[in-house]
């Protein structure tokens, strides 16, 4: 997808700077303290404190999915333009629900389904971070077996069998697995307010949604509308939850379209 956002460009011709950062505890970033609760408020000052380091201090666009969406939130919230494209929430009160187009009503059918049978991994890792963080980091095929089921059922149509691997290896190969675990006991453990609904996190800065019908919870344009100020949805008929890798193109244009659309107006705020 970077290779998307630039082409067509040269350095000096290229209309803004990519910042891909591993997020830390995540393969290439350093761990996180040990001697403390790290949470993603932690995480997202860290990110801020490396954009503006590197000289974007009059302001940036952060896009994310899973995790990175909630990082996404929290530095939306705080520090900057938004764009998601995952947005896991439960209905909110008020929404109406009779409009929905059928799109919407089959992404709420596979939510569903996932909340039945497919979210039993989220809540171990929440719940038995280390126990679960051990075993996998134990065995490199236990490892592949809790990777690549995501990578199958969460997927439009199936990745190249090297793109797996690859992406496992590499957890293994960093041994950051374990550790990459750990912002799942902040959001998903029983009684927490998860990072998308949370009124605190409400972004009132511009923020953007790329729903994909093969997302694990593909929740509602008006359902979102309600965590902040959606200036931008699109709704696509293929892809999947590693929208980047299955529709890097499409996800590309619109961070693309996102950007022109709300750069201008928020450079005069």
């Amino acid at each position: 997808m970077l290779t998307l956002l630039s082409d067509g460009h040269t350095p000096s011709t290229l209309p803004y700077h990519l910042i891909v950062p591993s997020l830390p505890g995540y393969t290439f970033s350093s761990n996180p303290p040990l001697d403390k609760d790290f949470r993603i408020e932690d995480i997202a000052r860290i990110i801020n404190r490396l954009v503006i380091g590197l000289g974007f201090e009059q302001g940036y666009v952060v896009q994310g999915g899973d995790i990175g969406s909630k990082v996404a939130r929290v530095m939306a919230a705080e520090h900057a333009s938004c764009k998601v494209n995952f947005c896991i929430m439960p209905e909110p009160s008020g929404v109406d629900n009779t409009t929905l187009n059928e799109l919407d009503r089959e992404g709420l059918r596979r939510a569903a389904e996932f909340m039945s049978t497919g979210s039993a991994y989220a809540l171990e890792h929440a719940t038995r971070t280390s126990t679960i963080g051990h075993v996998l980091a134990s065995n490199p095929i236990a490892l592949l077996a809790w990777i690549g089921e995501k990578f199958l059922e969460w997927t439009d149509e199936d990745l190249p069998l090297d793109t797996i691997l690859e992406s496992v290896t590499l957890y293994w190969v960093t041994e950051t697995l374990p550790r990459a675990l750990y912002p799942y006991r902040q959001l998903l453990t029983p009684g927490n307010i998860g990072a998308h609904e949370n009124p605190k996190w409400y972004i009132k800065k511009p923020f953007g949604f790329s729903w994909f019908p093969k997302e694990i919870t593909p929740v509602p344009q008006s359902w979102a509308a309600t965590t902040g100020n959606l200036v931008f949805f699109r709704q696509h008929t293929k892809g999947g939850h590693f929208a980047a890798l299955e529709r890097p193109d499409v996800l590309a244009k619109d961070i693309k379209d996102f950007i022109e659309q709300v750069w201008p107006q928020a450079q005069k705020a």
